[in-house]
């Protein structure tokens, strides 16, 4: 049977974690949530004036398409 080396304790600095860097760590990852949120905000934001700016296009086209059968209309009659 082969013999096990003794278990080697190995602390925190040596697996590459700082303790002093936790609160900062957190800090940024806060940072980055309230400007993602800010970021999803403005996009609804955005979103909503784009959907109300499609409302007034089909408005519009609504419109033309009136006039368009209204002219067509008027030239079958004239013919």
């Amino acid at each position: 049977m082969a013999a096990t080396p003794d278990p080697v304790e190995i602390g925190a600095s040596e697996r590459g974690l700082d303790e002093g860097k936790k609160g900062a760590t957190r800090g940024k990852s806060r940072d980055v949530v309230t400007h993602l949120e800010a970021r999803v905000s403005r996009l609804k934001s955005n979103l909503s004036t784009l959907g109300e700016h499609v409302d007034d296009v089909d408005g519009c086209c609504d419109g033309l398409e009136t006039k368009d059968a209204e002219i067509h209309s008027g030239i079958k009659d004239a013919l």
